[in-house]
């Protein structure tokens, strides 16, 4: 006995019905497959990076619209400085007109806060704690600590941090005090059996690593992977204010009004901190026009911010957490 199958004659009510039926069916499986692949797929890499902002309160739409490209294209999770809740709100809903973004604001800073930016369709990330003792005074900003995953792969805590700002007098002692309360911190987390090994801090120190203001850091646990794109004490640009660059015209500073690396990343070191999963030399200051598409460096700095952002790329593929 052998079954046959019979379809409907073409031009007939009931072939009509059964095209669409089977469109639908077609559809169907289509979407399955793109969401089992979709859902079962990870980035292999991720852009982690600092910005401080310049005082972001939303008010300028063509400052939001710009700042949502440069962070959109060019990062996957970014600390930032200098934002207020209404301008993270904003800049979220200009981030969202191309992918999935959420964020984590402080709490402390006033109209001038700590954000953790992240995109959501590849990140989940959670606050966990502020570390209250490294605002010295009150009336700073505290690091914001959250714990971030890319998919089953890299999962890592950051810190964003933003020192004491000017060179008023005072200023370099109160950022020192701070470096030594937040190393503290640092050993704190690093003795903790419960933390994990994958420590990313980010942020405007508002000094050079090899600045006295950055005391608490020296022969510390972790790695300043800006250390190798900064001028040295030799050179001191605390006092020259010069806008350096290196061999390939690449700028050696991140902002403007000092010519210095004060916006840093830094890695817990070793092979099971997050140093093993940065990828070797991926560290970099986004330039105005190389980077970001600017017609002149002076051009971003009047419309954008006095800092330049800084990107570093590591694996999110690991396995072993």
């Amino acid at each position: 006995m052998s079954l046959r199958l019979r379809f409907p004659s073409e031009g007939s009510p009931h072939h009509q019905i059964f095209q669409h039926g089977l469109s639908f069916l077609v559809g169907l499986c289509l979407s399955m497959l793109c969401m089992t692949a979709c859902s079962s797929s990870a980035p292999s890499q991720i852009r982690i990076g600092t910005y401080n902002v310049e005082n972001f309160d939303g008010q300028e739409g063509a400052k939001v619209e710009t700042l949502a490209k440069i962070v959109d294209r060019n990062f996957d999770a970014i600390g930032l400085q200098e934002v207020s809740a209404i301008a993270a709100e904003k800049l979220k809903t200009a981030l969202n007109k191309s992918h999935h973004w959420e964020f984590l604001l402080g709490e402390s800073g006033n109209k001038q806060r700590i954000a953790l930016f992240y995109r959501s369709d590849l990140i989940t990330a959670n606050k966990v704690t502020e570390w209250n003792r490294v605002n010295v005074t009150g009336t700073l900003r505290s690091p914001l600590v959250a714990y971030l995953k890319v998919g089953n792969g890299f999962n890592f805590t950051m810190v964003v941090v933003h020192q004491k700002g000017s060179g008023e007098q005072g200023a370099d002692e109160i950022r020192r005090q701070q470096s030594d309360v937040m190393r503290a911190e640092v050993d704190a987390y690093e003795r903790n059996t419960q933390s994990d090994p994958d420590l990313v801090v980010l942020g405007d120190f508002n000094s050079p690593t090899w600045a006295a203001q950055n005391r608490g850091f020296k022969d510390g646990p972790l790695l300043f992977l800006t250390r190798s794109l900064e001028t040295d004490a030799t050179y001191n640009c605390l006092k020259r204010h010069g806008t350096p660059t290196d061999a390939n015209g690449r700028p050696r500073f991140t902002n403007k009004g000092t010519g210095c690396v004060i916006d840093h990343i830094a890695v817990s070191k070793g092979t099971k901190g997050a140093e093993a999963e940065y990828l070797p030399q991926s560290i970099q200051i986004l330039d105005p026009v190389k980077d970001l598409g600017f017609a002149s460096d002076r051009d971003y700095f009047q419309k954008v911010s006095d800092h330049l952002p800084v990107r570093a790329i590591f694996r999110s593929d690991k396995n072993d957490d």
